[in-house]
């Protein structure tokens, strides 16, 4: 650490020092996603929902880094502060309720005080690649970070019956579980054409036309890549009506320059481009669970699947057995995205097996809980 950091930590401590004398402010909610880089996952949606089901009742104040553009569309009553900034260590210290959907560490300047309230909403609703204690060669120093952060959490929202014992035997966490969904997956629920409208006019998109969207995600080297993804083929196949989109994964986040394709890896809520999409083509991407809740195609495009097998972590389920088509070559995903018959009775089974707990309402559920936190 450099001088000139080392003064601005003793800075942020003395400061915090005197802000844990302010009283907490019991309708503040602080809110952030994905490391401070995105509006969006499921805090987002909470944030939206108190907006607009309690304007003006809470000072809901969303974390962004500096550098990050103001998220289009932020509504009414929620303010931005900056990762690291004297605004944002004030709020943390002085919010009643703190939500974000990932791991805190030091960096993060949450120095729990009592009454506070911390909810983790986690990055996924289902996961195929295994996570925290169930994952193998996690260092020490993460390992001690994360039983650190799980003792300070008081609700864990859980998405499936499957999660919850995830949670409870890997999390390193025996407090309290929401078992009422995923307040990202809310979206799949109800009337969603709005959104849909708003991808499309952002991509210029004919309303006309339905869109797939290829939404990789990374391998260990971080590297972008299309894993032999041939656009032009995939839309000879699918035919005029279709248009095709790529997003990159957010740790790549890199565009994608293909005449035959959108390159979508910037748009800034993968959520919303789930919801506007009428095919998913992924791979080990977690996004194909949310494609099962919403009752949407999703096919498995794996052309390195025994490489991925020996190099990435352990999975949680047999991909074979998964409901999802599967194409290890660019022929069969042509073959696979032309028929999907029998694929909406195998997710409703699968659904079933893994016991979810998506009904639309998980937004709603998290903002009763804040409701009683912060008004009794």
């Amino acid at each position: 650490m450099d001088v000139i950091q080392k003064i601005k930590s003793l800075r942020h401590e003395v400061w915090m020092g005197i802000w844990r004398c302010w009283p907490l402010q019991k309708n503040k909610v602080i809110l952030w996603s994905d490391s401070f880089k995105t509006f969006g996952c499921s805090p987002k949606y909470i944030a939206l929902y108190l907006a607009e089901h309690f304007p003006g009742k809470y000072d809901l104040v969303w974390v962004l880094e500096h550098g990050r553009a103001l998220p289009q569309g932020l509504p009414e009553g929620v303010r931005v502060v900056r990762y690291f900034s004297m605004e944002y260590l004030k709020e943390i210290t002085t919010a009643k309720v703190v939500i974000c959907n990932s791991r805190m560490g030091k960096a993060h300047y949450f120095r729990k005080r009592k009454g506070q309230y911390y909810i983790q909403t986690w990055h996924s609703s289902l996961r195929l690649k295994k996570i925290e204690g169930d994952a193998p060669g996690l260092g020490q120093e993460y390992v001690e970070a994360a039983r650190e952060d799980s003792q300070k959490i008081d609700l864990l929202l859980s998405g499936c019956a499957f999660s919850t014992d995830i949670f409870r035997r890997a999390f390193w966490y025996d407090g309290e579980i929401l078992e009422q969904g995923t307040p990202r997956c809310d979206g799949f629920f109800g009337s969603n054409e709005a959104v849909r409208k708003k991808v499309f006019a952002f991509y210029n998109i004919p309303e006309d036309k339905k869109l797939a969207l290829y939404a990789p995600t990374f391998r260990r080297d971080k590297k972008a890549s299309l894993y032999g993804m041939d656009f032009a083929m995939l839309g000879e196949a699918l035919g005029e009506d279709w248009a095709l989109g790529c997003r990159l994964h957010p740790n790549i986040a890199a565009d994608v320059d293909d005449p035959n394709s959108i390159s979508m890896s910037k748009y800034p809520d993968m959520q919303e481009l789930l919801i506007a999409c009428d095919l998913l083509i992924t791979d080990y991407s977690s996004s194909m669970f949310d494609m099962a809740v919403a009752g949407k195609p999703c096919v498995l495009y794996v052309p390195d699947l025994r490489q991925y097998m020996e190099n990435e972590r352990g999975l949680y389920f047999d991909i074979q057995q998964l409901p999802f088509p599967k194409a290890k070559s660019m022929e069969a995903l042509c073959l696979c995205v032309k028929d999907f018959t029998g694929y909406p009775e195998k997710c409703r089974e699968f659904l079933k097996e893994i016991g979810s707990f998506e009904e639309g309402n998980a937004a709603k559920a998290v903002a009763e809980r804040i409701e009683r936190v912060c008004y009794g």
